[in-house]
């Protein structure tokens, strides 16, 4: 059978093999013959039964940068791909369902269209399946709610042996099945809690680092949604600071006929100059002096900038995915200030490193149980290093992530299983409170570990080096 691929998965020849590779190109994931897209729920059961050892890991839009759910080491593992078992199931009044195949872009604008939206601020990339997303814990900003996974209602779920189960917020497992890392079981269906949509108010600011620093947790507790980025090598900032629009830009937005509305008579200016420097920087490193790479959007954007109204999806979701290595730790938010003391200092001992600012993401507690954001309000510090259209990265980009996570480390940071993070800094099982909870419970679902790989299962045993 020929498996058809989208746009942004890479598929490369590799030992002779045609093989997929994740979203960055620096991870081979399954050879083609390996993937498999069940039609039915009873086609993907007879991949448990009928070989009943058979490893079988579960793929979404291949974004992870590590291998979290790579087989190309086991060559009779299977690696599926649940696009066709995808779309709506049920609506209710506050809720409801969709198959996880199902992309987020297509959850969010069927939510609008039905004026209705999560109560949860959605993650920056939109073709991630809906699977996939709470799987590894997509989170977006704001500390009156915490990641995707606290929008779920309930969860049907096909486990190991081929059973399908129900698992809703009354279950004692809730917790660990809502980002699961594809471990527990293969996710079917999802129930979401909805709420009215809300058209919101993007206020842009350009401002300095320290007063970013005095100000950050007020800031974040004023409002609604505040992300913001931090162009360490000039000390400059520049932040959104989303809340709910006034009646009269609520009216002006629907006359524009439901697209983004731009308020600003005159555009800020303040970040222009750093953005060409940036840029010019980014083509050096990307070996791409004609900018043509997508990268290159996502630090345009910051030039001339404007407020806008619109709908959280029009104004947050707006990532643009380029291939990179994007790290994301979770800092507990009362010790934020001692991460910017950090984070400067390393800055100033290595000056004209970074190539992207640092990205900072604050959310409340969360109630999943591998959620680094667990019962405690947190800070995401994001980083990243984008790649060359050849795959390659600029020299000692690695060693960069590592020593970054190094620092953040000893806070209590926690990485996002998402994304690049080095097993050998964390200690999870005294990190995460509900870590063996878990890990028991993975034991007691899939004791022969059909639903693991060797990083997973070296991301269970990790420990610190000393």
């Amino acid at each position: 059978m020929t498996v058809r691929f989208q746009a942004f998965h890479s598929i490369r020849s590799l030992d002779d093999s045609q093989v997929l590779l994740n979203w960055s190109g620096t991870n081979p994931l399954a050879r083609v013959e390996q993937v498999v897209r069940p039609r039915s729920e009873q086609e993907l059961q007879r991949c448990l039964t009928e070989a009943p050892t058979r490893r079988l890991r579960l793929v979404g839009s291949t974004l992870s940068f590590e291998p979290i759910h790579s087989v190309f080491d086991d060559p009779d593992a299977l690696l599926v791909d649940l696009c066709y078992l995808s779309g709506q199931v049920a609506v209710g009044e506050r809720s409801v369902t969709y198959r996880a195949g199902t992309p987020l872009d297509t959850v969010y604008a069927e939510l609008v269209a039905m004026n209705r939206m999560l109560p949860a601020s959605p993650g920056v990339i939109g073709i991630q399946t809906l699977g996939g997303a709470l799987s590894t814990g997509t989170h977006g900003q704001g500390l009156a709610q915490s990641s995707l996974c606290d929008a779920v209602l309930a969860l049907r779920v096909m486990l190991a042996s081929g059973e399908i189960i129900t698992v809703d917020r009354s279950d004692e497992r809730f917790g660990a099945f809502v980002m699961g890392l594809g471990c527990l079981g293969v996710l079917l269906e999802v129930t979401l809690a909805t709420v009215p949509n809300r058209i919101m108010r993007c206020r842009k600011l350009t401002t300095d680092a320290q007063w970013l620093r005095d100000q950050h947790e007020p800031l974040n507790r004023q409002h609604a949604f505040v992300k913001s980025w931090w162009f360490a090598w000039t000390g400059e900032c520049h932040l959104w600071l989303v809340d709910p629009a006034s009646d009269e830009e609520v009216a002006r937005y629907h006359a524009n006929g439901d697209q983004p509305l731009t308020l600003s008579v005159a555009a800020d200016a303040s970040m222009n100059a750093t953005v060409d420097q940036t840029l010019a920087k980014m083509a050096r490193d990307t070996k791409d002096e004609a900018h043509a790479g997508e990268h290159f959007e996502t630090v345009r954007r910051f030039k001339d900038a404007s407020d806008l109204v619109g709908n959280v999806y029009q104004l947050l979701c707006k990532g643009i995915p380029a291939p990179q290595i994007n790290c994301e730790i979770a800092v507990p938010l009362e010790r934020m200030d001692e991460a910017f003391a950090l984070l400067d200092s390393w800055q100033q001992a290595n000056p004209g490193v970074l190539h992207y600012p640092f990205i900072l993401r604050c959310c409340g507690p969360s109630n999943a149980w591998l959620s680094p954001a667990y019962g405690r309000e947190v800070c995401w510090i994001g980083f990243l290093v984008y790649l060359a259209a050849d795959g390659t990265f600029v020299g000692g980009s690695l060693d960069q992530m590592h020593e970054l996570q190094r620092l953040l480390a000893p806070l209590g940071g926690v990485p996002h299983f998402g994304k690049h993070l080095a097993l050998d800094l964390y200690d999870f099982a005294r990190q995460l409170p509900r870590w063996n909870d878990f890990v028991a419970l993975r034991q007691q679902l899939d004791p022969a570990g059909r639903f693991s790989n060797p990083w997973l299962e070296t991301l269970f045993s990790a420990k610190p080096e000393a």
